[in-house]
């Protein structure tokens, strides 16, 4: 205990409890995982306790997966229950979706930290100009099938693993690109955000086991005390904003996630 408490500030507690309550908005409210959050929070909070660049952000994107974990399950759920996740997409897209994993999950660890910090940037920041132009920017009119079908679940795997944020941070724009409903995509999005962090979090838990530079607190890339302060205000508050998810205008969804995706990637470009 006397570790945590040398370590963590009482300020930095306080910065995490809060980042845990709009997770558990953002996770039932737009489906987005908590990484979108987490992530840049974790990385501020590493740098101010002088965590070396490489681990930080390790740290933070192993972290932020597990948060993710505990995030989804109740929002996932409480969209299971309402009847808003898309089966048919579901099954559609699961195969690639955890393939696309699996490769992000390799391309994080050989990957250099400034490279996977600018790599979510761009992505954040270019999935937000598209949920701005609202539906005026799409691909088509229908979800590609076949084999061209399963390159935007490998990409949305692939990334989601790799840089740390939720799968539906990334499915839900992406899925409207092809003009799909966004409460159906958000649905499907609290899913993914399962499906792509639960072997994520495996996978941190067992990389650099004992390695030097991390926080007291440290299972493999997971700081414990950190998840724990992101996690518990989100249970509570991911099923009550889910909820409200399907009272909300779709165009304030859509500018909210926007919203929170260019705020998070100007962050991390001027970080850089």
């Amino acid at each position: 205990m006397a570790d945590l408490l040398s370590t963590y500030p009482p300020g930095i507690w306080f910065v995490l409890l809060a980042a845990g309550v709009l997770i558990g908005l953002l996770a039932g409210l737009l489906g987005v995982g908590g990484g979108v959050v987490a992530v840049p929070v974790l990385i501020e909070v590493f740098d101010l306790i002088g965590l070396a660049e490489a681990p930080a952000v390790a740290l933070a994107v192993g972290t932020a997966q597990a948060n993710i974990v505990i995030a989804s399950l109740t929002a996932a759920s409480a969209h299971w229950r309402a009847g808003t996740i898309d089966a048919p997409l579901v099954r559609a897209w699961l195969p690639a979706l955890l393939a696309g994993t699996g490769l992000g999950l390799w391309m994080g660890a050989v990957a250099s930290p400034s490279l996977l910090t600018g790599l979510f940037a761009a992505a954040a920041l270019a999935l937000a100009l598209k949920l701005g132009t609202g539906d005026r920017l799409v691909i088509a009119r229908s979800l590609p099938t076949g084999a061209l079908g399963q390159v935007p679940p490998a990409v949305v795997g692939a990334l989601a693993s790799a840089i740390g944020v939720g799968g539906g941070t990334l499915s839900t724009p992406v899925l409207s690109l092809f003009a799909f409903p966004i409460r159906r995509a958000i649905g499907a999005g609290a899913l993914f955000n399962l499906v792509i962090a639960a072997p994520a979090t495996m996978f941190f838990l067992a990389h650099d086991l004992g390695a030097p530079g991390r926080t007291a607190d440290a299972a493999g890339d997971v700081a414990l005390s950190c998840l724990a302060a992101l996690s518990l205000p989100a249970l509570f508050v991911a099923p009550v904003s889910a909820r409200w998810s399907g009272r909300v205008p779709v165009a304030l969804l859509r500018r909210l996630f926007a919203l929170c995706l260019a705020a998070v990637a100007i962050r991390l470009l001027l970080r850089g």
